[in-house]
């Protein structure tokens, strides 16, 4: 199977070392040009990549700090909110209070304004019937004139002891 033959041996290294010339002038450079714009281009490839991780790390820095400034203001726009809201509050309660103070002062003068009317719709009831009893006690009648000075007299004294 395998024998030596001297012959081939030597056509084989000849046509071998003609190849590889060959190569080495053909086939070997454009193969070394291409691999060599291909690492040029890898590692150019690889500086824009870095370039590229840089600026978004910059961005994310820069939207995190929007991001925070953005919190906070929200932060501060919702305290500004209660505290308004608190104001408004408190407001509305001091209206309130207000309100209700009149208007109780106003019932309070309502009442004392029905008091004295009422005082006085007693005094003529009072004066009246006082009138009729002494008519009849002493059965001579007074002219009108005379009785209604003595009874609101009398009214107006009894009024000054007890109603005032």
């Amino acid at each position: 199977m395998f024998t030596f033959e001297p012959g081939l041996i030597i056509w084989t290294l000849v046509s071998f070392f003609i190849l590889l010339i060959l190569l080495k002038k053909v086939a070997f450079p454009p193969i070394l040009k291409g691999m060599k714009k291909r690492e040029e281009t890898i590692k150019q490839q690889l500086e824009e990549a870095q370039k590229t991780k840089k600026e978004a790390e910059n961005l994310l820095g820069d939207y995190k700090r929007q991001l925070a400034e953005a919190r906070s203001e929200a932060q501060k726009i919702i305290n500004e909110g209660k505290s308004l809201g608190e104001n408004m509050r408190k407001e509305i309660v001091q209206k309130a209070q207000e309100e209700s103070n009149q208007i109780v002062k106003r019932a309070q003068e309502e009442i004392e304004l029905q008091k004295q009317k009422a005082i006085l719709e007693l005094q003529e009831k009072i004066a009246d019937l006082s009138i009729m009893a002494a008519t009849k006690i002493i059965n001579k009648c007074l002219n009108t004139e005379d009785n209604r000075r003595l009874v609101e007299e009398y009214v107006s004294k009894v009024g000054d002891r007890y109603g005032k």
